[in-house]
Order: C-alpha cells, then structure tokens, then sequence
C-alpha cells in the first residue's frame, strides 16, 4: 500500500492525482471554515488519506491546498482576511505534522536543514512546508527569520547545518537577501553544505542568486528535499556533486513556494 501511494510523482503535487481529491477537497473546505481547530485538521488528515500514509503524502496534501489558496487570492476569489486566516491555520498543521515525525528521528545521525528568511519577509507558511518535508524524510530542521535578536542564532544554526534553504516571496527584500547570504557565508566560511532558495521572488531573481553564490534555485519544496538529500548522501561518500558545487542551479516544473 505504501508503495502504491510513494508511486505518485511528488513533483508534479498531489492535486494531480484523481485518488486524493476529495482529501484535498475535504481539507480545503476544514480550514477555510469559521472556528476550525488544529485537532479537526489533523483528523481530517487521518482519516481522508488512505490508512497508514507516510508522512510525505500529509504535507503533500497540506501543500495542494496553499497553492489553492495562493490561486485563489490571485484570482480574487477569497478576502485578504480568508485567506491569511486559512494560511495561518495551515502553517500550525505543518508544525504539527513536523512534531508528529520527530519522534521517529534520531537527534544523533540525522541530518539538519537550516530554513531561514529573510529580515521583513511576511510570507513563512512554505518555509514551514518544507521543514515538515525535511522531517517527514528524516532530517532534523529549524525555522529562523533574519532579525535582530536572530543574528547570532542563526549563525550557531547555520555552522551546523548539512543544508541551508532561503524563502524569498517579496520582491522589494532584494537587500535583505542579499545581507542573509552574506552573513550565512561568514557563518560557516568552511562547510560545504549546498545553498538552496525557493519563492516567487527568487524564481523571478535566478541570475542574482546564483551571483551570490546560491547552488539550487527550486521551483517546489520536495525539490529542495531531494537536493539537499542527495548532496548529504555524497558527502557522506566523501564526493561533492560538480552540479551542485559549480554555481548551477536546478529548476523543476511547478512553483509551489508560492504564498497567498
């Protein structure tokens, strides 16, 4: 059963595949609704996707539905208000879904990923996404905004990092960026880790990123995932990837860092 559900491509996300509809469907209709609780998503979760689904296919059906809200808000078809409340509310439930998995993880052998945005960004709900992808398939996490009272802990949490990955969603924190990257280069002068950026912002900035010395510009969380796996696999064969080391970046056929 596990096979079948893994069998589905996770690039391409799951509002692709007619089987998960109606949990997606079911999902939609929980969180846009008044007074909804953490607990309700979390069942809706349980009980809407086949039994005994792997983590992977939660945040996944978490995912389809902020790309749904991000349509919808493009699309003017839900209030400002709507869809800042359903996005907060998806965000909670990718913590949750990340608490859910930490258990199963050993603090000792698994890899961490930093996820760090920059100082002003407003939009955090992907970051989260991809942090409860980066634990669904075994790595440790933390989600860090560039501020003030931050500086330091991000350095001391990207000097231990196998991965650092940057949401970027608005366009006028071109500066900001650009500091974040600095300082993560002075954080860790002599790790190897690769440096991945994802949002809408970034995929409109490749030249620039890539410039600065960013390794993979990814157009979906699961992407940043497999980037940052496959890289911590080489390492640990003491090879580095030329594709990922030479300033090349990877870009992959859906946006799903994209905000509301």
């Amino acid at each position: 059963m596990t096979a079948e559900q893994l069998s589905v491509d996770l690039d391409t996300g799951l509002e692709n595949h007619p089987r998960y509809e109606d949990a997606i469907a079911g999902l939609h209709r929980l969180i846009v609704e008044p007074g909804t609780r953490l607990d309700q998503l979390l069942s809706c979760l349980e009980n809407a996707l086949p039994a005994s689904s792997p983590p992977a296919l939660k945040v996944l059906a978490v995912e389809a539905v902020a790309r749904q809200l991000g349509r919808e808000w493009s699309d003017d078809t839900s209030s400002f208000i709507d869809v800042t409340i359903a996005s907060t509310r998806l965000q909670d439930l990718a913590q949750a879904l990340s608490i859910e998995t930490a258990d199963r993880i050993s603090a000792h052998s698994a890899p961490f990923a930093a996820i760090l945005l920059p100082k002003d960004e407003q939009h955090s709900l992907m970051a989260h996404l991809t942090g409860a992808f980066f634990q669904a398939f075994g790595w440790q996490h933390q989600v860090l905004a560039h501020d003030e009272p931050t500086h330091q802990e991000i350095g001391s949490v990207v000097a231990k990092a196998n991965a650092v990955c940057i949401g970027w969603s608005n366009m006028r924190l071109r500066s900001q960026v650009k500091q974040l990257i600095h300082d993560i280069k002075l954080s860790s002068p002599d790790r190897n880790q690769p440096l991945i950026a994802g949002g809408v912002a970034a995929l409109d900035s490749v030249e620039f990123l890539v410039e600065m010395g960013i390794d993979c510009v990814c157009d979906t969380a699961y992407s940043a995932v497999k980037i940052a796996d496959n890289f911590n696999n080489l390492e640990k064969m003491d090879f580095v990837s030329p594709q990922i080391r030479s300033g090349q970046y990877e870009k992959t056929r859906r946006i799903d860092w994209r905000n509301p």
